[in-house]
């Protein structure tokens, strides 16, 4: 007579601790709260947060004339530049972490689209961008092919929460800078994204052209800072990347950057305007 009553609390027992609320969700993953998976998945802004929130106000300021700065791109009131005149261009950084998680800082100064393989793709003369090593290696590389800019810097004025990065430089002739373009990553590999559209435009009188000379490398007074001149991006991409044999060189259209693939997947990057063959 007592083997019943046992038996009916026992399966109450365990029919308790099978469902309750911490065997149903006793375990998500890595979810720290954001339910994705990753402790860190704020990417840095100019402006306002993931939430349409504005946490930096003037995010943006060329020669003391600050804008804040909205989502992936806005239209502002051109400002003139003349040519020999040096140009300064602040970005105000909001990182989470502080500037120590910050590993790219670009700033490209106009943007076109041009042909390449049938592909149209994105460029600009002039990139200049600020880059630390896991390291901690701080290097500048200002891609300008043309010749078209002289004196470009990249220096940092501000530290946590907000991190100043204030770019300058000077044109040595007329060209098309009515596009600027921001990209910075962080450590995480979080990405922000912005075009500014009507930013700058640059003139010339006959008395203002400069003669500059191309440099390989220069090294400023900064201890771990070094400051590149280098040849386009797509022509070092072509220069350095080797594929297996088995493997076909391609160029992602987004950013022009190099990818071994097989056969099977060149076909579907190709089809799909993903990537087009490396010259």
């Amino acid at each position: 007579m007592t083997t019943k009553p046992f038996i009916m609390v026992f399966a109450i027992v365990c029919t308790t601790l099978l469902f309750t609320p911490y065997a149903v969700y006793g375990h998500n993953g890595h979810n720290h709260g954001k339910g994705s998976g990753c402790s860190d998945c704020t990417p840095p802004t100019l402006g306002v947060d993931e939430n349409g929130q504005r946490v930096i106000s003037g995010g943006m300021i060329i020669n003391n004339q600050a804008t804040d700065v909205e989502f992936f791109k806005q239209t502002m009131s051109a400002q003139t530049i003349n040519v020999g005149e040096p140009v300064e261009i602040t970005l105000k950084v909001h990182s989470d972490l502080g500037v120590d998680t910050l590993q790219h800082v670009e700033l490209k100064i106009g943007e076109e689209e041009k042909p390449i393989s049938g592909v149209l793709v994105a460029t600009s003369p002039v990139t200049i961008e600020w880059n630390r090593s896991f390291d901690g290696t701080e290097t500048v590389i200002v891609h300008d092919k043309q010749n078209i800019i002289k004196d470009a810097s990249v220096r940092i004025i501000d530290t946590k929460p907000i991190i100043g990065f204030r770019f300058t430089f000077t044109p040595t002739q007329e060209f098309d800078a009515n596009t600027l373009v921001t990209k910075i990553w962080d450590d995480k590999r979080n990405t922000i994204s912005n075009h500014f559209y009507n930013a700058l435009e640059i003139e010339s009188t006959k008395s203002s052209q400069i003669s500059v000379k191309s440099t390989n490398t220069v090294q400023v007074s900064t201890s771990n800072l070094v400051v590149e001149k280098s040849p386009s991006m797509i022509d070092q991409i072509n220069f350095e990347i080797q594929c297996s044999s088995d493997q076909q060189r391609l160029l992602r259209v987004s950013d022009m950057s190099p990818v071994c693939v097989d056969a099977y997947q060149s076909k579907v990057l190709i089809s799909n305007n993903w990537a087009i063959q490396a010259q």
